[in-house]
């Protein structure tokens, strides 16, 4: 169950938002033989996962800073944290599969910190409040080595051409080049992190002159868990519910962001992953198709090398059930692509890393298994996975100039502006399965700017944080500049494109690409764009345009944006059409301040709540203008208390963002009187949890009196359609999509809907559908786009879909219900469309 504690009103009650939350969760997972496709996320089945989990109000977000807690004297300088223990937990997941379960972590990590190699780190905590530890692992330095360190390391993006001319110098020839493991990111794929402890005790104390030389050469970062509350559950997910290996490009999870900030303070040079369970292991690089901002050419020639050596290192081993490794770029032709960077290992790809998944074989969580041959299971998967890691080390250390020497022409490239290249190393073309040799080129934009629609536009800003958090350089216009023969505003965010991460700014911002006739078949989903569906206003200088710099200067975060209009009006107005304005709008609600919609969509609040509304200009960054009484005639009150719902763990964050206090409901849970229809102002439904065909006669009284009353109700997906037809509420029928097809679609808003009518252009579907046989009184607030209206993803069929209805309104016995067909609060990524959801809940 969620709930939410109102504070008092004020500045408190405007930065508070405490949740709990009954997390949906993926299930056990059994990964077929590794031609299938990666298992699909359940998003319906409940979690035994129920931790607290504190969401930052939009203040915060704005900055989305990062878990990382302040490091020593420089970014890379590793410290060393007091770890202390935390209560033995015995129904730790890990003790059954004879692994090191979490409250074991504090003394072994204690052990390593005897050594004067080894500094632990306490990186951020997980989303159930649980440490998440780095080892750093090198030989012992100076502040001045440090220091020197330093220098050379930022040098590799802060001016690409003088890190070669000093490589060519010698200069990196003592420089500690950084590797970088991460484990158990699935945390019922625990043996990453077993054999990672095995091989950083051996990297702590062997005096082996082969362990002594490689941490002569390399800084070692180490995540030894970057999910303990799956680890310690059983689950997949994190305490959110959360694939945290899907989160990586939309960092909505504190797990995901703590490893970012890593990623980002080191820069590696190669970056391992290390999940479970494929048989035979698996070691990527992958099939096609392959990100089209990456410099593939430089990843593949490394990678394709690395992963030979490790596959090397695993048949070394000798153990009876390892006799074979598949590498998807070499053994198949499809169905494991690195194309979306949601991937921990594809997103270390734009930060210059030479990123791998690793899959150990042998799955021990079958529940036909005997202990021993549970265990016997770890045991190899340990072996396999620490076997990857240090045969990851040594290859990285035999060839560490050249992969030093291709990080630094990936980041030149950017700077230069260059087109990426095709690839051309012999090795990697004559192993390449079917098309994976195949790369899309690509011709940078010269700039995007990001334009500010009106003062307080916090979806600009929030966009403009974003990529700075992602260590991407944005500008500011001091004064009205021009870029590709348009004059912008001052004020407006700038992305030169001619920067060493250009990669992961054109990842951000492109809409991307529809590759539905490339390949039959994706590993997950195909499209992502915070540039398409965050709500800001993003324009494309293309290449060759012009950009005129002068007016230009480089920024280390946004500014403030919330703005008062002066005086004393009768009413202040401000809009919600961002994810800022739909918090402040609740925030207002709890703080007991009426909150007004006029027939226009603006809202409004008292001129009376100055106070409030001064410091909800600051915490969420938006505008508030003076409005007259005569401007506010014929406003009608908003405000949602309580919302029940029947959702996916993804939606149930992505509301819990936006200020909507959400209780998970079941017709079980009515019929025992656990809540009744009158504790709750709206419905939202997405999954079959709650069937109303088995309300018992009272209940359903008392639904159909709770819709007479005018409850709102909103349906998502499948589960919103079963729930519509089973409830009798709007006369409407809906035809599915292939499952697997998924990306960013155009759309078009009716203006006169109250969902609708400002909603952006583009949205977003996974499993889509479209709406038919609409009855009477049904509105159609949004279609499809006619011919071509994907816009990046991968749809089969599709054509069958243009022009369709995708959301659909009507009242139904006193009710506002809405249907979306489309995906609005997916992984909580597509944060311009959560206007859409919150307007239909306000309905």
């Amino acid at each position: 169950m969620w709930t939410r504690t109102l504070p008092a009103a004020g500045l408190a009650g405007l930065l508070t938002l405490s949740v709990a939350l009954s997390a949906p969760a993926a299930p056990e997972d059994t990964l077929a033989p590794p031609t299938t496709v990666r298992e699909p996320e359940d998003r319906s089945a409940p979690s035994s996962i129920t931790p607290s989990v504190d969401l930052p109000s939009l203040g915060a977000a704005l900055r989305s800073p990062s878990s990382v807690a302040a490091t020593a004297d420089l970014p890379g300088k590793p410290r060393n944290d007091v770890i202390v223990d935390v209560p033995v937990n015995p129904n730790d997941a890990s003790i059954p599969m004879n692994l090191v379960p979490y409250h074991e972590f504090a003394p072994r990590l204690r052990a390593l910190q005897e050594s004067d190699r080894v500094s632990v780190e306490i990186i951020g905590q997980s989303a159930g409040g649980r440490d998440l530890h780095l080892v750093v692992v090198t030989s012992p330095m100076t502040d001045a080595d440090w220091t020197e360190w330093q220098r050379l390391s930022d040098l590799r993006t802060e001016d690409p051409d003088a890190a070669i001319a000093a490589m060519q110098a010698g200069e990196y020839d003592d420089w500690k080049s950084p590797l970088f493991v991460n484990n158990n990111i699935h945390g019922n794929e625990w043996e990453g992190t077993d054999g990672a402890l095995q091989a950083l005790d051996r990297l702590a104390f062997s005096d082996d002159p082969e362990v002594v030389e490689l941490l002569d050469q390399h800084v070692i970062a180490v995540v030894v868990s970057n999910n303990p509350d799956g680890r310690i559950a059983g689950v997949r997910p994190n305490g959110n519910g959360f694939d945290i290996n899907r989160d990586y490009i939309t960092a909505s999870q504190p797990e995901s962001r703590a490893v970012r900030a890593q990623l980002i303070r080191y820069e590696p040079l190669t970056m391992l992953d290390e999940h479970g369970y494929v048989n035979p292991t698996l070691i990527e690089p992958t099939t096609g198709p392959h990100g089209e901002n990456y410099e593939y050419d430089l990843y593949i020639r490394q990678a394709i090398r690395n992963a030979l050596a490790m596959e090397e290192a695993v048949l070394a081993l000798g153990e009876p059930e390892v006799t074979a490794a598949d590498i998807p770029w070499r053994d198949y032709d499809t169905g494991w692509d690195d194309w979306p960077p949601i991937f921990t290992p594809m997103y270390a790809m734009y930060h210059g890393a030479v990123g791998h998944t690793v899959e150990i074989p042998l799955n021990p969580r079958g529940a036909t298994l005997t202990p021993e041959q549970r265990h016997e299971r770890t045991r190899v998967n340990t072996a396999v996975a620490r076997a990857t890691i240090e045969g990851n080390f040594a290859w990285a250390h035999e060839n560490r100039m050249s992969l030093l020497a291709d990080q630094l022409e990936i980041f030149r490239r950017g700077e230069a502006g260059e087109s990426s290249r095709p690839i051309d190393d012999g090795l990697a073309l004559s192993l390449a399965l079917g098309a994976n040799k195949e790369t899309f080129l690509q011709d940078y934009p010269r700039a995007y700017v990001i334009q500010p629609e009106r003062r307080g536009d916090a979806a600009a800003a929030r966009l403009a944080q974003f990529l700075l958090d992602n260590d991407v350089e944005v500008h500011q216009a001091r004064r009205p500049f021009t870029a590709g023969g348009t004059v912008y505003p001052a004020g407006s965010y700038v992305v030169d494109m001619f920067q060493a991460k250009r990669g992961l700014a054109n990842t951000i911002l492109d809409v991307g690409r529809d590759v539905t006739t490339n390949f039959p078949t994706m590993y997950d989903i195909s499209a992502w764009s915070q540039g398409s569906l965050w709500g800001a206003t993003t324009v494309v200088v293309p290449a060759g345009g012009s950009l005129e710099t002068r007016a230009l200067s480089e920024i280390d975060a946004v500014a403030p944006t919330g703005y008062v209009a002066p005086g004393r009006p009768a009413h202040y107005g401000f809009s919600a059409d961002t994810l800022a304005g739909i918090q402040a709008v609740n925030a207002f609600v709890d703080a007991d301040v009426t909150v007004r919609r006029t027939t226009a969509g603006l809202f409004t609040v008292p001129g009376s709540a100055r106070t409030l509304v001064e410091q909800a200009a600051a915490v969420y960054g938006i505008e508030f203008s003076a409005l007259s009484a005569g401007a506010v005639r014929g406003a009608v009150p908003v405000g949602v208390d309580r919302v029940g719902t029947s959702a996916s763990a993804d939606e149930l964050h992505a509301l819990a963002r936006m200020g909507f206090a959400t209780t998970n409901v079941t017709a079980a849970g009515f019929n025992g009187g656990t809540y009744t229809f009158d504790d709750f102002d709206a419905l939202y439904v997405s999954t079959t949890g709650f069937n109303p065909l088995q309300l018992d006669a009272t209940r359903q009284a008392e639904f159909t009196a709770w819709r007479a009353a005018g409850g709102a109700i909103v349906g998502r997906g499948a589960g919103g359609v079963t729930f519509n037809s089973r409830a009798a509420l709007l006369p409407v029928s809906a035809v599915p999509a292939r499952s697997d097809a998924n990306g960013i679609v155009a759309v078009v808003n009716d203006p006169a809907s109250p969902v609708t009518s400002d909603a952006s252009p583009s949205s977003f579907v996974s499993s889509p559908r479209h709406f038919t046989d609409l009855g009477a009184g049904v509105r159609v607030d949004q279609r499809l786009g006619g011919e071509g209206f994907v816009l990046a993803g991968h749809w089969i069929g599709s054509e069958a879909a243009a022009g369709q209805p995708v959301v659909v309104s009507g009242v139904a016995g006193g009710a506002d219900v809405t249907l979306f067909a489309t995906e609005p609060l997916y992984r909580s990524h597509p944060e311009g469309l959560f206007p859409q959801v919150a307007n239909a809940l306000w309905q």
